[in-house]
């Protein structure tokens, strides 16, 4: 071949490797392998090639959840006979497990807008025997659910069972805890071991109810098995070392629960009865009434928004609310209880909480309320007041005194006719000059009050010396109460005072901290340390 030729045939290659690299674009399916282990996971990677690639969603494969979804990129250069190519690579890789013979679907990839298949391919699954049940040694993992069909919110037990073999070598357990998508969840208790001939079963239980209706999956927990070689050349000399540990993985099957559908507009899923209490019906003004909510019955109230009340002219505050769940047999046993304080000067009604009930035992709807308490304040203490009239009006006077009670009855009478009118006018007309006088007197009195006051705190001050007051519960109680929508420190500091005249002994004053507060409140200060 000339020289011509020659340089013509490397112009033609470089063009074509040229060309692959710029249109090479395109999707590849690759598995782990075409038969897997019945228990075991099948790896499953789709590799495109391009610059903008779009990977499908995928959840499952076949019905069987999909696990550890990853994308990673590269980029691959070669070089051939002098010429240098490079091409992007992008991967999707995730696992899941097969429970049966199945086909693969094809998967569509977009690669710079453009629409790629991957090709369908058929997998066997097999079933363990002998030999390839030892791969495990013995080790199972299995989950279950007392319930398979459920409603939206109905809480259910699932169970964890994780069996270690008698005299086994295990040195170390890695476990993972199923994935409760689309479910509320919570463990239930510590781990429970039993004991027997054959080895221990190692048991968790989760207590779980369904965010939506559907058939819904729950991931399986998995568990990584560290066991300690004894051939010579896997372990070291003295069986210190990690690289002395052989891993094998178990893993459950995944769990399939059916979610139906509630009423709409429902507060409760269960069995439950409320309940309602006051410690007084009958108090003073602005002394503090306890008001107990208790919810209690079959089923789950962990979701339970807490009621609130907004009564005028009622301060009320709320503690937070004390929820738990037991299992007894296989039912879920629930309580909820939330305490409210009520103050007011005034005679107040605590309404009804009204709650919608759907009951999953009967599949019915029913209401279920606590009970109106009418609370009653006594104002007998505060001073009546006789509204004044004009001269020349008729007056109807009613008496408020104790001694004219009992003459209570209406007089109807010309003012002109009042003697005791006129000498009450007289006396004002006397004593105007002196009222006068009294308040100048009071006034100068006040300044010159204030003006000691402020030359005691300026001496105070330069002596780096503060007397603290040592008040009575009751005393810091009736100060500290007005300044309550002022300051969250206070506000607090009242809170624990009233809770502790109502009885509760749990509560702990801190006597210093009290005193302090009191006396920077007595002083005006603007905010409270």
């Amino acid at each position: 071949m000339s020289i011509h030729g020659k340089t013509n045939m490397k112009i033609i290659l470089m063009l074509l490797v040229m060309s692959v690299s710029l249109f090479g674009a395109g999707v590849k399916l690759r598995l782990s392998s075409t038969e897997v282990v019945e228990g075991n996971a099948l790896t499953v990677q789709i590799v495109a090639e391009g610059k903008n690639i779009v990977f499908p969603s995928i959840d499952n494969v076949g019905g069987f959840p999909v696990e550890g979804s990853a994308i990673s990129s590269k980029m691959e250069s070669t070089y051939i006979n002098g010429t240098f190519s490079s091409k992007s690579l992008k991967t999707l890789r995730f696992e899941f497990y097969p429970e049966m013979d199945m086909t693969i679907p094809a998967f569509k990839v977009s690669i710079d807008g453009k629409s790629y298949e991957t090709k369908p391919v058929k997998i066997r699954v097999i079933k363990p025997s002998a030999a390839t049940a030892t791969s495990a040694n013995g080790y199972t993992l299995r989950i279950k659910s007392n319930k398979s069909k459920v409603y939206a919110g109905e809480p259910f037990i699932v169970t964890v069972d994780f069996f270690e073999p008698r005299n086994s070598a295990v040195s170390k357990v890695e476990y993972t805890p199923p994935k409760f998508k689309d479910f509320f969840s919570q463990a239930l208790g510590d781990e429970k071991l039993k004991r027997s001939a054959g080895g221990t079963l190692h048991q968790l239980q989760y207590l779980v109810s369904a965010k939506k209706e559907g058939k819904l999956t729950i991931f399986p927990p998995k568990a990584r098995v560290g066991m300690r070689s004894f051939s010579g050349a896997d372990r070291d000399p003295w069986g210190f070392f990690a690289n002395d540990l052989k891993w094998q993985s178990v893993r459950a099957a995944p769990l399939s629960v059916e979610v139906k559908p509630v009423p709409a507009s429902v507060d409760l899923i269960g069995h439950f009865t409320v309940q309602s209490s006051v410690d007084h019906t009958n108090v003073k003004p602005n002394t503090p009434v306890t008001y107990t909510l208790r919810i209690s019955g079959e089923g789950s109230l962990d979701d339970l928004a807490d009621p609130k009340f907004d009564l005028p002219g009622v301060t009320v505050y709320g503690d937070d609310a004390k929820t738990s769940s037991k299992v007894v047999g296989n039912k879920v046993q629930s309580q909820y209880e939330r305490k409210y304080v009520f103050i007011s000067d005034q005679d107040f009604t605590i309404p009804s909480l009204r709650f919608k009930n759907f009951d999953y035992l009967s599949g019915n709807t029913k209401k279920i309320a606590t009970k109106v308490h009418k609370i009653s304040v006594d104002n007998s203490g505060v001073a009546a007041t006789v509204p004044h009239v004009a001269p020349g009006k008729n007056l109807v006077q009613k008496s408020v005194t104790k001694e004219s009670k009992k003459d209570d009855k209406e007089v109807n009478a010309s003012i002109l006719e009042d003697k005791a009118y006129y000498k009450e006018q007289e006396t004002k007309k006397h004593t105007f000059y002196s009222l006068w006088m009294i308040v100048l007197a009071f006034v100068s009195g006040m300044l010159l009050i204030l003006l000691i006051q402020k030359i005691m705190a300026y001496a105070k001050q330069r002596r780096g010396i503060r007397k603290r007051g040592n008040y009575s519960e009751k005393e810091a109680l009736k100060l500290l109460y007005p300044h309550t929508n002022h300051n969250k420190k206070v506000e607090t500091m009242v809170r624990k005072l009233y809770e502790k005249e109502g009885g509760n002994k749990a509560v702990v004053i801190d006597r210093e901290e009290l005193n302090r507060m009191v006396d920077e409140v007595l002083e005006n200060k603007s905010s409270v340390v």
